[in-house]
């Protein structure tokens, strides 16, 4: 059976009905010489079940607008995967007029080439020569344009024909869209030097006050103390809370009245009973010294976290 549609001979038109056309089994786009004339339904009906086409030289594949697409799916996909961007797949046929005006109006414009590289990794896809992409975006008719956002499933952004205007504003939104939504690299705990890198051994066990080394460290319940010797690091690691500051450096008289952990400083340090108390400030220090017993006798299970940030209950 064969069906003439001014110009266009298709042979077994089942396969390439317009959706809204009062005779589905024909494409009713009527070719020009300087266009599309009459009716047109804006878009057709992919042929997943084709046996045998003959289209005439006015069906014929469209010219690929080479400007701004990747030559591949597999290239557009690991170029977004890479960026972080978004992919951009255009579903065409060579039988679909509307495809055919696309290419034509929209994507021959420079404007349009540029923006489909901005910050979008964009592919065309031929639905006749890709049927497994297009049933894997539900391509069921073309044009057809499927957006794929970083960690997003993929979403159908338009079917049928967009004039180059419109089309232009797709491709912004998609890019400020993709922009939106790049997911950002999870920030890096940062990372708490107990004593202000002073090696807590020496000081425990000699009084000295020496710095460690950035290459000999060892933490110890979320904050990360340096050693001036490797012998120091082993004697530190058999007995940690020998060592480490009491209440992991926080100020116990602001533990004690105000159940916070605010963490004291070197300058304003105590020795007592072969343990090490750090204070905000002189006045707590003082404090402390009037009745060391009361505020030394404080256990809370605090966190590097809780630093200064709320209530230890």
């Amino acid at each position: 059976m064969a069906a003439h549609v001014s110009g266009e001979t298709v042979r077994d038109s089942r396969f390439f009905g317009c959706s809204n056309d009062p005779h589905p089994a024909l494409c009713r786009n009527r070719l020009s010489v300087n266009g599309f004339t009459g009716t047109q339904s804006m878009n057709c009906r992919v042929p997943f079940f084709i046996t045998a086409v003959v289209c005439l030289a006015s069906c014929s594949s469209r010219t690929a607008a080479s400007d701004g697409w990747y030559s591949s799916y597999d290239q557009a996909k690991a170029a977004a995967e890479a960026n972080g961007i978004p992919l951009l797949i255009h579903f065409h046929a060579s039988y679909c007029g509307p495809c055919r005006q696309m290419n034509q109006q929209v994507f021959s414009q420079p404007e349009v080439q540029h923006k489909l590289q901005d910050g979008i990794a964009s592919v065309e896809i031929d639905v006749g020569q890709h049927p497994d992409i297009a049933r894997q975006y539900g391509a069921t008719t073309v044009p057809r344009d499927v957006v794929v956002y970083p960690g997003k499933a993929p979403e159908t952004i338009n079917v049928g024909f967009k004039s180059m205007l419109s089309y232009l504003g797709l491709l912004q939104e998609i890019s400020s869209k993709g922009t939106r939504n790049v997911i950002p690299l999870k920030p890096q705990a940062a990372v708490v030097v107990g004593l202000d890198g002073f090696c807590p051994v020496k000081l425990l066990r000699d009084k000295e006050w020496i710095s460690g080394r950035n290459d000999l460290t060892a933490d110890y319940r979320g904050i990360t103390y340096h050693f001036s010797g490797e012998a120091e690091r082993q004697t530190f690691l058999k007995d940690p809370a020998a060592f480490a500051p009491q209440n992991l450096g926080c100020d116990p008289i602001v533990l004690y009245q105000d159940q916070k952990a605010v963490s004291g400083h070197i300058s304003y340090g105590v020795f007592f009973d072969n343990k090490l108390f750090l204070f905000d400030t002189e006045e707590n220090r003082s404090v402390f010294k009037e009745n060391p017993l009361k505020y030394s006798r404080i256990r809370h299970a605090i966190k590097v976290d809780e630093f200064g940030q709320r209530s230890i209950n």
